[in-house]
């Protein structure tokens, strides 16, 4: 639902929301192969897949995190309605953006499953990964969406936070690059976690706890950003209707 209403006056409507990722996925590859002359095996993966299982990864955080910044703001109506539970509106963001996900990474798998390539066993591990995602996106939307309500600037730095990430976070470079570098504390960001993990489930054949100071690191901060932000959420609930 959220999703068509988003759409609602387009020509393709919703199919946008498939559209838009697989375009600029391809241009990256294009940039990326072309441009910078990369590519190559990554691994077990081929660069193409290897790139597209990073970027549906990133999209589907992306999706949640930049529309549930306004999941309040855009419902200002319901803030004056006492009974109703406002915290639904920010896990409705990220349940919306479940079933594109899923489907394009059903796609992924089953051009995978054709070409016979992937640790395919693994794939039983991906819905792990989709849980970090939705746990570590939850929590954030929590803390922005009601601060968006005080100050809308919120929506720009998160804009700009959001780029920055994208770079920082190993999408479309190979992590073992920076790994003994000055650089290499970006490989513990709980991002690249979930990226990671997703080409880990897909090529690699690599369970999680075989990297057990990541995962350790990820589900701290993870759940530390849920308690926070839930509670921000819960403290500042009460004064929504004085500024909307």
């Amino acid at each position: 639902m959220d999703i068509r209403k988003r759409y609602l006056g387009t020509l393709l409507g919703s199919a946008w929301a498939i559209i838009s990722p697989l375009i600029t996925t391809g241009l990256i590859y294009v940039v990326t192969i072309y441009g910078l002359k990369a590519g190559g095996a990554v691994g077990n993966a081929s660069y193409v897949n290897w790139l597209i299982s990073g970027m549906l990864a990133w999209f589907f955080v992306l999706e949640i995190l930049s529309t549930g910044i306004n999941a309040i703001v855009e419902n200002s109506h319901l803030v004056t309605k006492i009974r109703f539970p406002l915290r639904l509106l920010v896990m409705v963001k990220v349940v919306s953006a479940m079933p594109i996900h899923i489907l394009l990474m059903l796609i992924l798998m089953l051009l995978m499953a054709v070409q016979g390539v992937g640790s395919f066993a693994y794939w039983l591990q991906l819905p792990y990964y989709f849980l970090c995602a939705t746990i570590l996106t939850l929590g954030i939307n929590y803390l922005t969406s009601a601060a968006q309500v005080f100050t809308r600037d919120i929506g720009s730095v998160m804009g700009v936070i959001l780029q920055a990430l994208f770079w920082a976070t190993p999408i479309f470079w190979r992590a073992d690059l920076i790994a003994n570098s000055k650089f290499g504390f970006l490989l513990y960001s709980p991002f690249a976690y979930i990226i990671t993990g997703y080409r880990d489930s897909l090529f690699n054949g690599l369970p999680f706890w075989q990297r057990p100071v990541e995962t350790v690191i990820f589900w701290i901060t993870a759940l530390f950003i849920l308690f926070f932000g839930m509670l921000f959420f819960q403290r500042v609930r009460p004064h929504f209707a004085d500024v909307l």
